[in-house]
C-alpha cells in the first residue's frame, strides 16, 4: 500500500545498534538463503502447512534484520533473493531477465535547495517549502528555473465520455495549472480512483500544454491525505525508474503543493470563495479560469542512479492452446525501510504490508505448481511500490512476456488476518468477469463480496494492478472486509487498531495478533482465485462497462450477469 516514508538518515538512528546489527549482516544472506532451501520443507510437513509456512514467510521477511526492505537496500535485496530462492525450492521457474530478477534501474532525486514565491495580483509572497507549499527535486534537471503564470482547471481532468473536460474554453499552454486534489465523487469508484492519481492528473495537464501542475486539498482530501504529512514526505528523496530517455511518468516539469492556508489566501484575493468551490465541486464542476498571479520555482536536484529487483516466476501452463496466455499475480516485496523512530524503534517491519501479502503469494505458487492449471500464471514480487508502483509500472513498461498476453492481474497487497471476516472486498470484481472467479473463490471459503466501503481513498490506483488497468487488462485487488461478524461491529478492533497505530508505523510487526489460521484461509482464496481466472474462461471486460470505455474500448466483452455484485 504505497506511501512515502519519513525517513531520517539511517545511519544516526541506528548508531545505538550498531554492534548488534554489525554481528548479524554478515550472517543474514546465508540465513536467508538456508531458509529459503531447508526451512521450508519442515514446515510444510507441519499438520497445518499453509499455516505454518505463511507465518515463516512473513517473519523472515519483516525481521529487524531486513531492516524495512526499502526500496534499492540491503534489506531488500535480501528479501529478493530470499523469494527467489522459495521460488526455485518449490519448482517455479525463474522467468526475469536474470534468471528470477528483473533489475529495475531507479534514479533517486533529492532536493538541494529550493525558493519559491508567489506573485499575486502583483504583489509578491514568499513561499516556504515544506511549511506553505512544497515541492520535491527534478526528475530531470539538477538546476531548475520556473516563473509560470497560474491557471485554475477544477479537478482537471480531461474524459470528455464522462461529461468532464476541465480544460474546455482556456489556454494553459506554458503555464500552471491550479488543480484540486481528488476526483468527483459522481464517478464510479474505479475511475474516480484513476482520475484522482496525481501523475494522471500530471499526464492530462501535459496534454493541454502545461509546464507544471499547482495542487490544493479540499477538505475530504484532507482527511484521507493531510497537509502535515504532505509537506513533510515530499521533501524526502524521492525514486522513480529511469531507462535512457525514457522514464516512469515525468511529463511535467513541476508539482507543487499548496497548504490549505496558501490556497485560501490566493482565491481571496481574486474574490473566490475556495470552501463553496469544494462544496460544490462535485456536482458542479469548477469553471476554468486564468489567475492573475504567477509561480516562480528555483531548485537544485541531486541525482543518484541504483538498481533494485522485482522477482519474477512462472507456473507453465498445462494446456497447449492456453498456455501462452498469462494470470499476473503481484505482491509488493518493498516496505519503507527505516525511518522516524517511534517509542525507540526506528526499523518500519512491513509484516502486513506487506511481508504477509508476499508469504500468502508463495504458498499460492506452491499449491498451483501441483495443480497444474491451463493458463501460465505469472508470480511478481515488486519493488517500489511504497515508492509509487515503480516496480509494476517498470514490469508493465518492460514486460517479461508479450503485454497482450496478460490477460489478467491481481494483486496481493496486505494481509488483513484479524477475524472470521465473511466479507471481501474484491476491487475490480465489478467490471470484468474476474469478478466471477473472485465470488466462486469466495463462497468456497463462507465469504461474500460485498461493495467498497472507502470509495472515497481511491484504493484501486493505490496498489500494483493499476499499471495494468491502464493497459486495459482487466484486474483485481481483494481483502477482506473489515466487518466483525462476531460483534456486528462495522470494523474488527483489531483491524481498527491497525489501520490507526501501526500503518505504516514500526509496530507493524509479527508482534501484532495475527490469526494464522485466517492467514491460510485468506490464501486459499487468493489461490481459488488464481486457478479460477487460470482454468476458466479468457477474462473479459463487462459490455459497456465504464472501464472497458476508458482503457480497453476495442477489446471483446461479455455480458454482464444479471444478479447484482453481493
Amino acid at each position: 500500500m504505497q506511501r512515502i516514508p519519513i525517513a531520517p538518515d539511517p545511519r544516526a538512528v541506528l548508531a545505538g545498534r550498531g554492534q548488534r546489527l554489525r554481528r548479524v549482516r554478515a550472517a543474514t544472506i546465508v540465513i536467508g538463503a538456508s531458509a529459503a532451501i531447508l526451512f521450508a520443507p519442515a514446515v510444510w510437513a507441519q499438520q497445518d502447512s499453509s499455516q505454518a509456512a505463511i507465518r515463516a514467510h512473513t517473519e523472515f521477511l519483516a525481521d529487524d534484520l531486513l531492516e524495512g526492505r526499502d526500496t534499492g537496500t540491503r534489506g531488500h535485496e535480501i528479501a529478493a533473493r530470499y523469494v527467489a530462492a522459495q521460488l526455485a525450492a518449490i519448482g517455479v521457474e525463474a522467468r526475469g531477465t536474470d534468471g528470477y530478477f528483473q533489475q529495475v534501474p531507479l534514479r533517486r532525486r533529492t532536493l538541494a535547495a529550493s525558493r519559491l514565491a508567489l506573485a499575486i495580483k502583483g504583489s509578491p509572497v514568499e513561499l516556504v517549502n515544506g511549511e506553505t507549499v512544497v515541492v520535491d527535486g527534478s526528475r530531470t534537471e539538477t538546476a531548475e528555473e520556473l516563473d509560470l503564470p497560474l491557471v485554475f482547471v477544477g479537478w482537471g481532468i480531461t474524459a470528455p465520455e464522462l461529461g468532464l473536460d476541465d480544460y474546455a474554453g482556456v489556454d494553459v499552454r506554458g503555464k500552471a495549472v491550479v488543480l484540486i486534489e481528488g476526483a468527483p465523487a459522481t464517478l464510479p469508484g474505479a475511475l474516480r480512483a484513476h482520475f484522482s492519481w496525481v501523475q494522471q492528473k500530471e499526464r492530462m495537464a501535459a496534454a493541454a500544454g502545461a509546464v507544471a501542475v499547482v495542487t490544493i486539498k479540499s477538505p475530504e482530501r484532507e482527511r484521507i491525505s493531510p497537509w502535515d504529512y504532505t509537506r513533510r514526505a515530499r521533501l524526502q528523496p524521492a525514486l522513480s525508474w529511469y531507462s535512457g530517455n525514457a522514464e516512469q511518468a515525468a511529463p511535467i516539469k513541476a508539482t507543487v503543493s499548496l497548504s490549505p492556508s496558501m490556497a485560501t489566501r490566493l482565491f481571496d484575493a481574486h474574490g473566490l470563495d475556495l470552501a463553496a468551490i469544494y462544496a460544490g465541486a462535485s456536482d458542479t464542476p469548477p469553471a476554468a479560469r486564468e489567475l492573475d498571479a504567477r509561480i516562480s520555482i528555483r531548485r537544485e536536484t541531486r541525482h543518484d542512479d541504483l538498481v533494485s529487483p522485482n522477482v519474477v516466476g512462472m507456473v507453465p501452463g498445462s494446456d497447449p492452446q492456453l498456455r501462452d496466455e498469462y494470470v499476473l499475480v503481484l505482491a509488493h516485496l518493498d516496505h519503507v525501510g527505516i525511518g522516524e523512530p517511534v517509542a525507540g524503534d526506528a526499523i518500519y517491519n512491513g509484516a502486513i504490508d506487506n511481508a504477509g501479502g508476499v508469504a500468502v503469494m508463495l504458498e499460492a505458487a506452491r499449491r498451483i505448481v501441483s495443480a497444474r492449471p491451463s493458463r501460465s500464471v505469472l508470480f511478481v514480487a515488486t519493488t517500489g511500490e511504497e515508492r509509487g508502483l515503480i516496480g509494476a509500472d517498470y514490469f508493465a513498461a518492460h514486460p517479461v512476456v508479450d503485454i497482450d498476453r496478460i490477460v489478467a492481474a491481481i494483486s496481493v497487497d496486505g494481509l488483513m488476518a484479524w477475524h472470521d471476516f465473511e466479507d471481501i472486498v474484491a476491487l475490480g470484481a465489478d467490471h470484468s468477469n474476474l469478478g466471477e472467479a473472485s465470488r466462486r473463490a469466495a463462497a468456497a471459503i463462507g465469504a461474500r463480496h460485498i461493495p467498497d466501503p472507502n470509495p472515497q481513498r481511491g484504493n484501486l490506483a493505490l496498489s500494483d494492478q493499476y499499471p495494468f488497468l491502464r493497459l486495459g487488462i482487466p484486474i483485481l485487488f481483494p481483502n477482506p472486509g473489515p466487518r466483525d461478524p462476531a460483534t456486528g461491529m462495522a470494523v474488527h478492533p483489531n483491524w481498527q487498531a491497525y489501520e490507526e497505530n501501526s500503518y505504516h508505523q514500526p509496530s507493524d510487526d509479527t508482534s501484532l495478533p495475527i490469526r494464522w489460521d485466517v492467514a491460510a484461509r485468506w490464501e486459499r482464496y487468493i489461490r481459488e482465485t488464481i486457478l479460477n481466472i487460470a482454468n476458466g474462461p479468457r477474462p473479459a471486460w463487462y459490455r459497456d462497462d465504464p472501464l472497458m470505455h476508458g482503457f480497453a474500448p476495442n477489446s471483446l466483452p461479455v455480458e454482464r450477469p444479471e444478479r447484482g455484485a453481493g
